[in-house]
């Protein structure tokens, strides 16, 4: 409810005073209680943005954030939480003005009736993001942004192996990597590597059979199924694996950190493109706030901003790659997004279970 001014909370409230309490008392009481409602509502206002832990929680707040509040005057701040996905499932959802998401968890979510939608007029530089980087419900209505994307390729140790050895996917599955691969668990493994193995041996995302067997042999050579980032990360370090399908912005961080014998390499195939998407749970407050900062987000500047700091490349088809990011990948963000491939997640989300236990059983024959 809104507040009201101290002197009319008095007139509403005096008839429940006790018959011993003064005026003056009254009153003092009465206005501390109209100030904490009126904080209360206040910190209601906020933007409150929940993503995964680590430095981009800071990197969201410093070089997004801060800018945006300063520029609008709304208030705007990073709630760090372990599972996103699970947190737009929550019954305190609502809590949360916008929260980040994988696409296959958005595509998944917009499913269901937890997330708000919102209509195309609502965002200028909508026509600058790519269609298939939005994530729509079956009305058509926009539940989800992509702020920025990923890709998936084949990372390296380049004491153990250079870019030339893994000039397609296939070559992952040369028995010369025996032992000395990693693969991610199955249930990314059935969404990513499936995925592009099918691609680049002519199915797609509908037809994951062409990528079956390749991915076998794949499995076949891996030394161990990593549990987590950080594990993937020692692995490469310590040169325990020649290569691993992996993501951009962790090679980039690793690179970022020192770690100059770790290189990245995209096969003549492409590598799969790995949107984040935002998005609104079901009855979140302040929508016009919230507005204003999905804007933000999906803004051509703001994105290159963040990408500076993240090594993310910006959905935002006007938004320049930085000069650092273009160093790194070796290609301006247009040669890029030629070599990108964009499944159809539909397809992959309605199939998960099963290829998940595809998946599986092939991991338990590599073990017997």
């Amino acid at each position: 409810m809104p507040s009201l001014p101290c002197h009319r909370t008095v007139a509403v409230l005096r008839s429940r005073a006790a018959p011993d309490q003064t005026e003056g008392h009254m009153k003092r009481l009465l206005c501390s209680i109209a100030l904490v409602a009126t904080s209360s509502l206040a910190a209601q206002a906020d933007v409150i943005h929940a993503t995964w832990g680590g430095g981009g929680a800071l990197t969201l707040r410093e070089h997004m954030q801060a800018p945006f509040t300063q520029r609008t005057n709304i208030p705007a701040r990073v709630v760090e939480v372990p599972n996103t996905a699970g947190a737009v499932r929550s019954p305190t959802a609502s809590q949360y003005s916008v929260v980040d998401l994988t696409y296959f968890e958005a595509v998944g979510l917009a499913r269901t009736n937890l997330v708000e939608t919102f209509e195309d007029s609502e965002f200028p530089a909508l026509t600058s993001i790519s269609p298939e980087l939005i994530v729509r419900n079956r009305q058509g209505k926009i539940v989800g942004l992509s702020t920025h994307f990923a890709y998936y390729a084949i990372a390296f140790n380049t004491t153990l192996a250079k870019a030339s050895d893994f000039a397609s996917w296939n070559d992952l599955g040369d028995p010369r990597w025996k032992g000395k691969l990693a693969v991610t668990r199955p249930i990314y493994a059935s969404s990513y590597d499936l995925t592009i193995l099918a691609r680049a041996n002519g199915g797609d995302a509908r037809n994951i059979t062409p990528g079956l067997e390749p991915l076998r042999r794949v499995i076949g050579n891996a030394l161990t199924t990593y549990t987590s980032l950080a594990h993937m990360n020692t692995l490469l370090a310590r040169a325990e694996v020649a290569a691993v399908p992996f993501y951009s912005t962790r090679v980039w961080h690793l690179r970022r950190q020192g770690q100059t014998n770790i290189d990245m390499v995209i096969p003549r195939e492409g590598a799969l493109m790995l949107p984040y998407v935002v998005m609104v749970p079901k009855g979140s407050a302040n929508r016009a706030q919230t507005v204003a900062y999905l804007n933000e987000l999906i803004d051509a500047q703001a994105q290159t901003r963040l990408s500076a700091h993240t090594g993310s490349i910006p959905s935002n088809n006007q938004a320049a790659l930085p000069k650092e990011i273009e160093e790194s990948v070796g290609m301006t963000r247009a040669q890029l997004m030629e070599r990108m491939y964009v499944p159809d997640w539909n397809v992959i989300v309605t199939s998960h279970e099963d290829r998940i236990n595809q998946i599986e059983q092939m991991v338990a024959a590599s073990r017997r």
